[in-house]
């Protein structure tokens, strides 16, 4: 059995910061596989995008993520533009590719999670989630459904139907911009409080100081990212779902997977492009980072 299925768009990607532009592949499920490749889970991804851009799959298939390639129209492409700070950004849409349906899901092998991860509001459907939940928990980074294309550019908008999607979450991730437009809620506590009442077991929340970890029933937990200099801000929240995941398939309390992901996370803050790491390298930052940090908050 995999321990990971993922499904959603690997994108070609270009981006300006501080005056310096750089082209590069990322996507949801791009730096999410990686990170559980390198950290040594089993990890399939079904993506879509047009044939002739399938180069942008190489890295995938070297680290031995096992991929489905459903053909698609166009191949989704972003262009960011960031601003004073790296959660300052605007986003261009050059592409977007086509939508995933019920028939993709049966591209999944038996796994211990599905990952999901839109990137836009029309990536997937509430039916795709209700099924993807009869097959195994569901991992959704909701992202994409707080981002509507209009033309050339992207909106911010709530999730149409989260009370009812929200049923089908097991573990349930967004950054804290995106959690303050689902609940309206700045204080991160409450807004963990808030997302955990509408129905996933664990929910976790990024910003740029760390990461919080809310539990049905078992309190929440804070870790910090603890980093020198952040070279590639780019992956993170993707980054930080799959560590988190990682761990928790590793069997890590909650206390021991919220610091492992905050771990990881720094360290690929560090650079540019998907984690590098591995889980011993991991493990060894959180003792000499991290040993001496409750995070639990109450």
């Amino acid at each position: 059995m995999l321990d990971v299925c993922c499904f959603g768009h690997i994108t070609r990607e270009s981006e300006e910061w501080q005056g310096l532009r750089r082209e590069f592949t990322a996507g949801p499920p791009y730096f999410f596989s990686l990170a559980l490749r390198r950290l040594g889970d089993q990890v399939m991804v079904v993506t879509k995008l047009n044939p002739i851009d399938k180069d942008i799959l190489a890295e995938l298939e070297r680290e031995g993520v096992r991929i489905v390639l459903r053909k698609s129209a166009r191949t989704s492409s972003f262009h960011t533009i960031y601003g004073k700070s790296l959660d300052e950004r605007y986003l261009k849409v050059i592409s977007v590719a086509d939508p995933f349906t019920l028939d993709d899901l049966e591209f999944c092998e038996p796994s211990k999670y599905i990952y999901i991860g839109p990137l836009t509001t029309k990536d997937f459907t509430l039916e795709f989630l209700i099924e993807a939940r009869r097959k195994a928990p569901v991992v959704l980074d909701v992202q994409g459904f707080t981002r509507k294309v209009i033309g050339d550019r992207i909106e911010y908008v709530d999730w149409e139907w989260k009370y009812e999607g929200m049923k089908y979450i097991d573990i349930f991730k967004a950054d804290n911009n995106e959690a303050r437009i689902l609940t309206g809620i700045n204080d991160p506590i409450e807004t963990l409080k808030k997302l955990l009442e509408w129905g996933p077991k664990e929910v976790l929340i990024t910003s740029s100081k760390g990461v919080y970890l809310g539990v049905h029933g078992n309190g929440f937990y804070f870790a910090p990212f603890i980093v020198d200099e952040i070279r590639g801000r780019v992956g993170r929240g993707d980054t930080c779902t799959a560590a988190y995941v990682h761990a928790r398939l590793r069997g890590m309390s909650y206390d021991e997977a919220v610091k492992f992901a905050a771990a990881a996370t720094s360290l690929k803050l560090g650079y540019q492009g998907p984690l590098r790491n591995n889980e011993d390298e991991v493990l060894r930052y959180v003792k000499e980072k991290y040993s001496n940090l409750n995070p639990r908050l109450k």
